[in-house]
């Protein structure tokens, strides 16, 4: 008799045991994915001062070197600066949507679907493909979850555009109060996911841990031929 008191004492000592051990877990899983959201805040910090730095100095100095090869080449009728001129035009053009690649205005000015409606003409136009934005937000999202969802898309879209070899990509955003899901889907020539090398070379590696920082989850399926399909998706309690 004894002894199966003593072994319901065990049992009960190691299941108290299991339980302290996996809410050890849970508070470090949480404190990490706060540790990285912090982390991607800093980062997103540094894109902004990188992009006005673009924006406000380089950009005005290109500025400044077209009025003055305009002004030069109008004094002097005999020296044509119009190869000169348009190289500065273009270099300012690259340092302006680098800039807003880095960190959109519109983004923090106007908000999401604004930013991801002007991310979709800038990177179709020169691409000469079609890309589709439909989304259903109904629900607020905060500026971190803003970010996020212009991060995944803005990387899926470069992976298709510049791996893919894609012609059409169809980008679906839903978001309510407590579901949030992006969607982006290609008809390009996938890949191979088996292959550790392909998720260092496509960025998965870095939108996964993005998106695990908010308690989310993204999957990915792709055949060679095929196309590629990002999921993203998003429930319950995130991270602060």
């Amino acid at each position: 008799m004894t002894d199966k008191i003593e072994i319901s004492q065990l049992i009960v000592q190691l299941n108290e045991k299991q339980r302290q051990i996996a809410q050890q877990l849970d508070t470090g899983n949480d404190q990490m994915r706060g540790l990285a959201k912090r982390v991607w805040r800093v980062q997103e910090d540094e894109r902004k001062h990188i992009a006005r730095e673009l924006h406000d100095g380089v950009g005005q100095l290109l500025t400044a070197l077209i009025n003055q090869l305009q002004q030069t080449q109008k004094n002097n009728e005999g020296n044509d600066l119009t190869t000169s001129i348009e190289l500065a035009r273009q270099a300012l053009a690259d340092t302006r949507t680098l800039s807003r690649l880095m960190r959109p205005r519109i983004l923090d000015d106007l908000g999401l679907i604004p930013a991801l409606e002007w991310l979709v003409r800038i990177m179709a136009e020169p691409e000469s493909l079609t890309i589709d934005l439909h989304h259903q937000v109904n629900y607020t999202l905060d500026a971190d979850m803003q970010t996020l969802a212009f991060r995944v898309i803005q990387e899926a879209l470069t992976n298709a555009i510049k791996h893919a070899n894609a012609e059409l990509i169809s980008v679906n955003l839903i978001a309510t109060q407590g579901f949030f899901m992006i969607k982006v889907k290609d008809n390009g020539i996938g890949m191979d996911i088996t292959n550790k090398t392909a998720d260092t070379g496509f960025g998965l590696s870095a939108m996964k841990d993005r998106v695990a920082a908010f308690g989310g989850h993204l999957t990915i399926a792709t055949q060679p031929s095929l196309g590629c399909e990002i999921k993203v998706l998003v429930t319950g309690k995130e991270a602060t």
